[in-house]
């Protein structure tokens, strides 16, 4: 597939600045994507049509919670390399901003309502300790028998039991995008707020970006890491169609006084995902159809009610926060990252959906290292390649 230019704007038009990368859109990739290639030397340009980490990245949640063990395959052997790393990242960026993310890997716990789901988990139990490489790593995924962890846990919802891992972990989005845009300003990148891209032309050996303030940059390379919103882009350089649509997303923030050490806690229908100085997010839901990207309605409510079964202790809880947002799916379902079929010089990096935090720092290691021509050291999942979301040729690996 051939790439383009769009009709709008012609390509004689002189740049008013130039950067070896531009970055489209300020969220978790694109912080991570700037932040990497900054490090690798390139001059670096982050634009975004709001504020910087306040689209789908600025949501509540945070929870890095690892694939199940069974139909073990390239996407879930990538995600477990990612989040085994994330420890290292929080301590390197922490370190580098002064910003704590609040990262905890504090476990996950699955209550067991019938023998047949607790049978399932003891199977992927077995199967953890050698996938998730337990006498290395320490990591596990084990069954207990039923306790209330001091009325955190309802157990009338764990008849046979519950399932734990201490592999899954929580961070704070809001402070993760703090950190990661601290650490793009420290290491000289650029970033402009409040300002939309009206056009994107691919030039061949480089690209030039038009923005809504009459700014118009020229860059060796543009990154499309712009959520939802990427895919109108993509498709409209591409001349594809229905490359992914926003699904829409709640959750909330509760006040609730829980002591340090307790673990995430998911039934299927809700997570509580316990943070730092006795706060609790809850979420979130899946709405594929909206009309309004930032209210929040009675779904949150709901919610709450639902997480209250399975945590007690949110009996009586205020929430301080509501959020609602916009997450990324594409249609093929996995992230879409790489280089445009046909073209030296756009690269698409979004439709992390509800797994971008835990793998933003890896899919930013694979991206600088394409970018800059660096000796590829990790291997992106086929189904996550953006000659796979368009049809294109596949990307060569050579490790």
């Amino acid at each position: 597939m051939s790439v383009m230019p769009s009709p709008i704007t012609s390509p004689t038009l002189v740049s008013s600045a130039h950067y070896d990368l531009l970055v489209i859109g300020g969220g978790v990739f694109g912080l991570s994507i700037a932040r990497s290639c900054l490090g690798a030397g390139l001059s670096t340009l982050l634009v975004d049509k709001g504020q910087i980490g306040h689209g789908a990245s600025y949501g509540l949640l945070g929870a890095l919670l690892p694939h199940m063990s069974e139909r073990w395959n390239e996407k879930k052997q990538f995600q477990y390399i990612a989040l085994d790393q994330l420890s290292k990242v929080k301590v390197s960026l922490e370190e580098e901003v002064g910003i704590s993310i609040g990262y905890d890997r504090c476990g996950r716990i699955v209550p067991l309502a019938t023998d047949d789901l607790r049978k399932a988990h003891e199977v992927r139990s077995k199967e953890a300790e050698t996938l998730w490489h337990g006498a290395e790593t320490g990591y596990f995924h084990k069954v207990f028998e039923k306790t209330n962890l001091n009325g955190w846990l309802n157990v009338e919802l764990c008849p046979e039991g519950y399932a734990y891992d201490n592999f899954s972990a929580r961070a704070n989005p809001r402070s993760y995008c703090a950190a990661a845009k601290a650490s793009v300003l420290k290491r000289g990148g650029k970033v402009m707020e409040q300002v939309g891209v009206v056009d994107i032309q691919d030039l061949g050996e480089g690209a030039q970006v038009t923005l809504s303030n009459g700014d118009v940059i020229s860059a060796g390379v543009v990154v499309m890491a712009a959520g939802y919103k990427s895919f109108p882009m993509i498709e409209k350089v591409t001349g594809t169609e229905n490359l992914g649509k926003g699904v829409k997303g709640q959750a909330v923030i509760a006040k609730v006084g829980q002591p340090d050490g307790m673990p995430i806690l998911f039934d299927r229908k809700v997570y509580v995902v316990p943070h730092d100085d006795g706060m609790c997010a809850i979420g979130s839901t899946t709405e594929p159809q909206w009309d309004d990207e930032h209210s929040t309605d009675n779904r949150c409510d709901e919610m709450f009610e639902i997480a209250k079964d399975l945590c007690p202790m949110l009996e009586g809880a205020e929430i301080v926060t509501r959020w609602a947002g916009i997450r990324p799916k594409p249609k093929k379902r996995d992230p879409m990252v790489g280089f445009l079929p046909g073209s030296k010089c756009l690269f698409a990096a979004t439709g992390g959906f509800k797994i971008g935090f835990g793998i933003a720092h890896a899919i930013a290691q694979v991206s600088v290292e394409r970018i800059a021509g660096l000796t590829p050291t990790l291997k992106l999942p086929n189904s996550f390649e953006a000659y796979n979301h368009l049809n294109g040729e596949p990307w060569t690996w050579s490790p």
